[in-house]
This record gives structure tokens, sequence and C-alpha cells, in this order.
């Protein structure tokens, strides 16, 4: 059975078209435009009216190329920043009107276990990762060690970006993961998102982005902090033309770095592993899941 996954996040909106078979998902295509839905939105609460048009455009595109595919099944989610937007009602009623389509907004908590799900299901790994969903606008944490751990941070690559957030301010809001420290020595952790995929694709010099390429990849603390010290000290412009880094990533990427390596710290880690398999993959499991 066939199925599409649309995921709104605060830097990029996502499309994954997919098939299950045989209890293996099969990656038809992904497609990923950067429309930064969240810009400007720690200013005045409120998504821009720029930011709303470009959204619609993209996912006006990706239901074409979904419905030019015949999918049938076809599942939109949206994250941070349109939860948090104080007019989230206007943008899901102009998707409504303009994509003749309706978008599910899902909680941090829901987000955090797709994204759980998608890197279950896709990653070859021993024993229980700890994922940590580092996107735009926030980032989730959740492990199954027995139980069930969720924790949701209002930390991200852009919002840390446009708030020109210290070391230090990145470390307070980072100080709840490290008391838990103790319960997660043995489970690898496991990133997803641009900032994780990037750091991958920077690592390897890629002129061509090639997700396969970068699932399952490993990166040390030392690799991350090189690449950081790099990021900062090359002017946007010059790291625009970065090999392995999207042009329109360049300007959040050194936070996002940032982040990766005080998140480390604060569990006391000394690799990552990344996935490619993530929320989108999640939210198509979870999908197929409910059809059968």
């Amino acid at each position: 059975m066939r199925y599409a996954a649309i995921d709104i996040g605060t830097n990029s909106c996502r499309l994954l078209m997919a098939e299950i078979q045989d209890n293996k998902l099969l990656t038809l295509s992904r497609d990923m435009k950067t429309t930064r839905i969240g810009e400007g939105l720690h200013q005045n609460g409120n998504i821009s009216q720029t930011a709303m048009e470009r959204t619609i455009a993209c996912l006006n595109s990706f239901l074409k190329n979904i419905g030019d595919s015949g999918i049938a099944y076809c599942r939109i989610v949206a994250t941070s920043a349109l939860r948090e937007a104080l007019n989230q009602e206007e943008f899901l009623n102009l998707v409504r009107q303009k994509c003749g389509t309706s978008i599910e907004l899902v909680s941090a908590e829901e987000e955090a276990h797709l994204s759980y799900l998608g890197v279950k299901k896709g990653l070859d790994i021993q024993g229980n990762p700890l994922v940590a969903d580092l996107g735009g606008g926030s980032t989730e944490l959740i492990a199954q060690n027995g139980g069930f751990y969720f924790l949701s941070l209002p930390l991200g690559a852009v919002r840390a970006t446009e708030q020109s957030m210290s070391v230090v301010e990145i470390a307070d809001i980072i100080s709840p993961l490290a008391a838990d420290k103790g319960l997660f020595k043995t489970n690898p952790l496991v990133f997803v998102g641009g900032t994780a995929s990037s750091l991958v694709a920077i690592k390897e010099s890629m002129t061509e982005y090639r997700s396969e390429l970068i699932h399952g990849q490993s990166l040390s603390r030392k690799e991350i902090a090189d690449i950081y010290d790099l990021l900062e000290r090359l002017p946007l412009r010059v790291r625009q033309r970065l090999p392995g880094l999207q042009e329109d990533r360049a300007d959040i990427i050194p936070k996002g770095a940032l982040i990766v390596l005080l998140i480390m710290d604060s569990l006391g880690k000394e690799n990552i592993m990344v996935s490619e398999s993530d929320l989108l993959d999640g939210v198509v499991w979870n999908t197929h899941m409910g059809n059968n």
C-alpha cells in the first residue's frame, strides 16, 4: 500500500511518498523545501503572510506530486511553529481554502512518538535509542527503557538563531536533560532532523545530497566540534557555498551544531548516530498500522 506524509516544520516542508511491503517501508520519493514558516515568530507570536504564502505554494506543489502518483492515503502534520502561533487558525483555514485539505496539528509528545517510531522501524541499531528530534523551533527527546521518557525543549536551530541565543542561554534550556543523564548511560544517542543530516553531509563534502549515505552514519563529538568551529569562522556568503550544506540552511546551522554539542555534553555522550528515518517515516507507519 502506498502512502504520503507531509511535515510542516519551523524551517522547512518535507514530503515522503512510500510503499509498505512485507513490513518494510520502501521510499518512492522524498522532497524538501525551505519555507521557514516560523520566521520572525518570536517577535509577535504570529506567522507572517509571506511565510503563509510560501508554505501554501509548497503544499500545493507537494499535493500535485502526490495526486500524480496516485497515492490514496496522505497525512499532513504540523509541529512547533504552528503549535505556538497565535494566528494558527487563520493559516489552517487558508490551507483548507487554497489547498483543499486539512492539517493535523500534532502535540510535542505525539511528534516525539512518531519520530521514535520512524527511527525504530528504519534504523538498524542495537539497544533502545534515545532519540533527539532537533527541529527549527523545538527539540523533543524520547526513549523507551521499560518505561516511557519524553522531554520537549523550546529550542531549535531557527529559534536559537533568530533570538541570538548564547551558549549559556542554550545550556540553561537544556539543563533539565542533564538531570536525567544517569538514565541513558547505555542508550545510543540518535539525532534526526536537518541539522544532524547536514553535519554528516558537510563531513563527507557531499556535492549532491544522498540520503542513503547519511542514514546510520556516526559522528564523534570532535568531528562535530571541528565542523562547528569551521562554520563559526566562515562568513555567511562563504558558508553558503560549503559542500554538503544547503544554501538556505547556512544561516541557522551554527546554532544547530552548537545545540547538538551541548546536548551531547549534558548526557556525557562522545558519539551520535544520525537517522534519516524520522517523523515522516513514523507518520507513514502510524497511518499504515491504523489501516490494518
